[in-house]
This record gives C-alpha cells, structure tokens and sequence, in this order.
C-alpha cells in the first residue's frame, strides 16, 4: 500500500505529558500501537513543545528531552519497522510567555489590547500560555512555516495534523489591516458584526501557507485539518467542506463525548454518526477521521468513559464509514485508566475486519436529508436514527440535481434556505418520480415553493402555539398506522397557515389550543375544546406528475428533536413509509429503539451495519439485544447472509421479494453481510 495514502487508518493518539518524557521507550510505544491493532499513530512534534532539538528561534524545545538522544526519530523508525504510519502533530495556537516577551505583536489582543492568557492558576512550575494570532508572524512565516519544513526534512513522518487550528477573537493590528483590505471598512469592535466569513477567511489563508510550506519540501506529504460540524441542539450553519479541502488533503472532527458537563448537556446520541455523515456530504474526497477521545471531558482527561458507553460510541464512526482516531491521554506506561485499552483494541480489530469486506463499497441509503446545521435538521436526523432509516447528507454549499436522482427520498427540514434554484431542482426531481418530504413554518421562499407543495400564495405564519393537536384527516389514513386508538397528535411551536390548492389532499388539520398556558391544567371542568375541527392543513400530500411531496407545515422535526413524544415520531415515519412506497429497500421497523442501522453495498454484497446503544446513557453496561428481525427487497438470488463480526447466528428466509433477517444477538457493533449470486 502507498506509504502515503491515508485511508483505512486505525488510529491511536498518544497525548504526550513533557513530565513523561524519560519514561518513553521507543520499542513499548511501537508495541503498545500494534496491541491496539492501530496501524497509525499520532505523536507530538512540534508548536506549544518541540519534541524533537529545533533549530527556528522561539520554537520552545521540551526541556525534558534528551540532548543526546532523538527520541522522536527513535519512535518513528520503531513504528515504520512494524508497517504503522507516523502523524506528526502540530499546534501553534499557543506558546509560552517568554516568546511573548520578547514577540508581542504575534500574540491576540483583546478590543483593549490585552493578550489573552490560558492556565494563569494553574499550579506547579508552568509559564503562561499565551494565544498567538492567526494573522500573526508566529503562526505564518516567521515561525510556523520554517518549523513545518524544518520538522518534515528531519523527521520521516507520514503525514501532519494541525491540531487547534481555529481563529480565535482578535482586534490586534494585523488582524485590523487584513480586515480593512478585504471588506474597506474597520474591524467592529463587536464579533457579532463580523462578515461571516472573516473567520473562515482567515482560517484558509493560514492553512494554506502551512500547506504550502509542507508541500514545497514534500509534495507527497498529507496534511489533515478539523472540519466544523453543528451546535448541538442550537441552530448553526454548515461549514462548506471545500474550504477546509482547499488546504488539507484530509478532515477530522471530534466527536467528543462529554459527560463532565452534566446529564442535560450530554451530547446527542447519534453525534458520532451525524459528524461522518457530515464529513462524507460532498461526493470524491476521502472519508473523515471520527477522533474518539477515552475520556469524559478534558475536565477529566486522566479517567475514562464508561467502557459500553465508549465502545458504542466509537462503533459508529466505521459503521457510518469514518475513520476510526482514538485520543488517549499519555501512552501505556503513564495510562492512567487501563480499563479501556482492551476496549480499543477489540474495536480496532472489528474495524479492520470490516474494512477488509467493504473496499469499494458505497452507501445504500435511499433517503437525502438536505443540511444547514439548524435544530429541525438535527431533529431530521434523530428521527431517522430512531426510525432505522439509512441516509445521506447534502449540505447547502452543494445543491445537486443529478446527486438528489440518486435517491427514492430528499427531505427538506423547516428553515432549510429554498431558493428559486433549488426549488426548481425538487420540482424536476419529484417530476421524474421522485418523494419529497418538506417542512415549511415561515413563508421565506415560499413563492418559490407553491406549486410543489400544493399551496395557494396566501400563507400567513403562527408563531408559539400551544396545547394545540393534529387530526388526521381521510386521506391522511396512511398517518393513523401504529396510533390507533387516539384522536389527536400533540402540535406546538411555529406553524404555517396555508390553503391546499389543487388536488393537494388534506392528511392532518390543526385543532387550535383548547386553552392558553395558564389555563391546560386547572380545573378539569373546563378542558373541553371550543374548536374541535378545523380544515387547516398541517400535513398535505401533493402529486407532482410521476412523484410525490408530503409536506409539513409546523416543526415536527424540532418536536422530535426537542420533546421526543414517540406520536411525533410516529407521525414522521408514517410519512416516510407513504412516499418510499415499495422503494423501500430496507425495512428494519422491528429492530428495537437505540439499535442504529446503516446500509452498504458495492453490487454483489450488501453490509448492514447495526450499532447497539440501548439503555440510559451514559451506558454502564451493554444490554445484548436478541432476535433482531429486519427484512431486505431481494432483487437477485441470495447466496448466504452472516454475521461477520461477532459471528452471530442468523436465520434467513426468502417470502417473494423479500428477504428476512433474523440476528440471534447483538452485544455492540456487529456487521451482517449479504451475498448476492
């Protein structure tokens, strides 16, 4: 395999403490890497510390390294002995107070001028660290670009990591005059005032000097740089992909599950998933390294995360096609909590066994979730997470017709920006038998949208609705499967007032609050509802020639984002079953809530990947699932169907078209592979 090409990676990052120094023996850390089946691994080289005797001036050298002794070419010829690959890690998003010194105009200065410090009370002997500019000398030519070229001359890595490469705040002189030159006007004093892209901006200058320098010494050495993702919870916007890829040959995200924040700030339980996703939304580049981290919190870096809860929450990255990048705190000789090394080294070894299996494959999901990074997109993917139902992203840098005819369903969340472009896009798309399923609460774009959805142009917006309900209508029969029994769906939030026009068919109306806040508990007496009937559409069905579009005109996404009533949750896969029809490909309804599905293929094979995350988060304990039933439209002879990771027994059976599934058992992550004649 090409020295070069970093795909199919395992990676482990070994976070060196300078105080550990003297305890590192270059033959246990290649050894320690092999044990955790990585074949690559990330060490320290060069920014806040200088692992290895520098040269460049104001590069501060570890003063616990050796001088007679090359630690770092040491472990690096250890590494390559055992065919693992080397990533030289670099950060030059700080350094020490004595460069500051003497060097005050590399440094970020506060709208008073100050600089901005990090660890002022930290305990112990440590100078100050001190934020560098990222218009600033330290950070480009004057220190970063000669360190980077010195480091890849004398250090044979197989590739650079920047590590902290964000803009952080700055009103420094240099910042002032790049942003004079960009936009003709002074920098805002507030950062809220920003251009949008100032910060991107400058992000992308930066790395691509950093690039630069690397390339000009070795045009074949990979660079990887972060990639954002989304706010949790918060509405954000997408980060366009092509910019990040304009200075990095690969992109990484941290999908870091912080526990030390507190039970109502844990992070969503898809997070992993949905950063892959995010990382593969743009077809051709490489797939995205997923980072880890053991620990719960960097408040907490020397513990670790409970190991089920760890080990599901690595599993996702491989299953939704990452690149799996453990971050540990020190190497094995200085790990404070050990309990989670076997862990890593049984999800390396699946990892590369299902890689083995998968060259070539690509995603079989038949459903494309249009992304802009807000609540009711986050809220699309929970419903899908939970719904069993595989998908891709396409983000808004990246609108593509020909991509959307590659899909049986494109879904629009509430607040996606629909322009005339875009919706002349779904338009043929549906027009050639295509599904849409669309979310609508504002009228922003919405001229545009009309005659797609089966709407007449007098749309007025609702806004803060509560104690309100839906009602299935007739026609909206196909919404009452699982709900039978209830009469109403609970509604609140924004909603958009519309009048079907057409033969747009009515599937769920609005009930209007029975009473204002104040009023829904007490008394009783008085719940009746003054309006038990309206013919105002929360949910129309529209035929577009040979396709079909459901959309919904309140935030059903947000409502399952936000409350997580399991009818919300119904009501939208309902909706998706009405317009995948006998598309549906795979049907995984069965498999219990907080199993998570994810759907390969390359033609001859299909690969089902199912990611066990059932029980209270964070998981203490793996709760092994048994009998998992899940059915596949069979369009050519079946071979033989199994477990290829945890060799699990499983029962098969063909009943016309459908093939059906039936797992024994699920501990974690396991791997059910398909072969077609």
């Amino acid at each position: 395999m090409d020295r070069w090409n970093l795909d199919n990676l395992r990676i482990v990052q070994y976070n060196l403490q300078i105080k550990d120094t003297a305890q590192m023996v270059p033959e246990e850390i290649a050894e320690s890497v092999e044990r955790l089946h990585a074949n690559a691994v990330v060490l320290n080289v060069g920014g806040i510390y200088a692992w290895y005797p520098s040269k460049i001036k104001y590069h501060h050298i570890n003063e616990y390294l050796l001088s007679d002794r090359p630690l770092l070419k040491e472990i690096i010829e250890r590494c390559h002995e055992r065919n693992i690959r080397v990533i030289g890690r670099f950060d030059f998003s700080k350094t020490d107070d004595v460069v500051y010194l003497n060097r005050p105009d590399w440094f970020v200065q506060d709208a008073e001028g100050q600089p901005l410090s990090f660890g002022s009370k930290r305990m112990g002997e440590w100078s100050l660290l001190m934020s560098t500019c990222i218009n600033g000398g330290y950070r480009n030519e004057e220190l970063a670009v000669p360190v980077l070229q010195e480091a890849v001359r004398e250090l044979d890595m197989d590739g650079i990591f920047f590590n902290a490469p964000q803009m952080e705040r700055c009103f420094c002189e240099n910042c002032r005059r790049k942003y004079r030159k960009l936009y003709g006007q002074n920098l805002p004093e507030n950062p809220a005032l920003w251009d949008k892209e100032w910060s991107s901006l400058c992000l992308k200058d930066n790395m691509g000097l950093l690039q630069r320098a690397v390339k000009d010494v070795n045009p074949h050495m990979p660079t990887i740089l972060y990639y954002g993702t989304y706010q949790n919870g918060k509405d954000s916007h997408a980060e366009n992909l092509d910019f990040r890829y304009a200075t990095a040959d690969y992109v990484c995200t941290e999908a870091q599950d912080v526990l030390s924040s507190g039970l109502e700030h844990m992070p969503e339980i898809f997070r992993p998933t949905l950063t892959m996703k995010l990382g593969e939304s743009v077809p051709g580049y490489p797939r995205p390294f997923g980072i880890i981290h053991s620990c719960p919190g960097m408040a907490w870096r020397h513990s670790g995360l409970p190991a089920a809860e760890y080990e599901f929450w690595m599993s996702q990255v491989p299953a939704a096609g990452g690149q799996l990048w453990h971050s540990l705190t020190g190497f094995d000789a200085t790990i404070a909590d050990r309990r989670l090394l076997p862990v890593a080294a049984r999800m390396d070894q699946k990892a590369a066994a299902a890689a083995a299996r998968m060259q070539g494959a690509v995603s079989g999901a038949r459903v494309l979730l249009l992304w802009n990074g807000g609540v009711s997109d986050q809220g699309m993917v929970q419903a899908m997470m939970q719904g069993h139902i595989p998908f891709d992203v396409m983000d808004v840098w990246h609108p593509d017709a020909e991509r959307m005819k590659g899909y049986d369903l494109v879904i629009v969340p509430d607040r996606f920006p629909v322009d005339e472009k875009l919706a002349g896009m779904l338009r043929e798309y549906a027009g050639q038998g295509g599904s849409v399923f669309l979310e609508k609460t504002d009228a922003d774009g919405l001229e545009y949208l009309n005659s797609l959805l089966g709407i007449e142009e007098t749309a007025v917006r609702g806004r803060n609705l509560a104690a309100a309900y839906g009602f299935a209508e007739p026609e909206g029969g196909f919404l009452n499967e699982g709900l039978e029994g209830t009469s109403y769906i609970p509604v609140k939030g924004d909603v958009l007032y519309v009048r079907r026009a057409g033969d747009a068919k009515t599937c769920m109306t609005l009930v209007p609050p029975f009473a204002p806040l104040d009023g829904v508990g007490a008394p009783p007496e008085r719940a009746s509802m003054p309006v038990k009937h309206t013919d105002i559409p929360l949910i129309l069905e529209h035929r577009i020639e040979k396709g079909r579009v459901i959309s919904a005109f309140f935030g059903l996404s947000e409502l399952i984002r936000t409350v997580g009533h399991a009818d919300d949750q119904m009501v939208f896969e309902n909706c998706v079953k009405r317009l995948l029809g006998e598309k549906w490909r795979l049907e995984a309804g069965e498999l219990p809530a907080g199993v998570f599905v994810y759907h390969w293929k390359d033609g001859k094979k299909d690969w089902i990947h199912l990611v066990n995350g059932i029980g209270s988060r964070p998981l203490r304990s793996t709760y092994v699932c048994r009998e998992l039933r899940f059915c596949m439209k069979a369009a050519k002879e079946v071979l033989s169907v199994r477990s290829v990771l945890d060799g699990a027994a499983v029962e098969w059976s063909l009943c016309g078209d459908r093939l059906e599934i039936c797992v024994s058992e699920l501990k974690v992550w396991d791997m059910i592979e398909i072969e077609w004649k």
